[in-house]
């Protein structure tokens, strides 16, 4: 074998491992958007927990909401940060309380999570 055959074939393979990384790279991120655009929206709530009792009339709804472009709090439109955060402040009525979150993704998609909680008024 000749160095200059020997020379080609190290840049051949050169380039075939780069190749072979730009792709795992690419079908990688794929994967991760793929994911995404099948699995819908997701609420997850922080606090209050579903059931809790309350001595406090002022509770703060806490969460997050991944992949929505949309989403509301018993109707009424509200509002995440950059990561998908919201935090809502509410009174509540003496007793029993619930309230509804709802989120659409950009396809149409729904996704409801329901919120009970009891309020004793001391």
């Amino acid at each position: 074998m000749t160095i200059e055959t020997k020379g080609l074939k190290e840049r051949i393979s050169a380039k075939a491992i780069i190749t072979i990384l730009v792709v795992a790279v690419i079908l990688t991120y794929s994967g991760f958007k793929f994911k995404d655009l099948i699995s819908g929206p997701d609420i997850v709530l922080y606090s209050p927990s579903d059931g809790s009792s309350l001595n406090n009339e002022l509770v703060n709804i806490k969460g997050r909401a991944d992949r929505i472009t949309q989403i509301y709090l018993n109707g009424r439109k509200i509002f995440t940060d950059q990561d998908g955060n919201f935090e809502e402040p509410l009174l509540l009525s003496s007793g029993y309380n619930a309230f509804e979150l709802k989120a659409e993704d950009k396809f149409g998609r729904e996704i409801v999570r329901k919120l009970q909680v009891v309020y004793n008024k001391s």
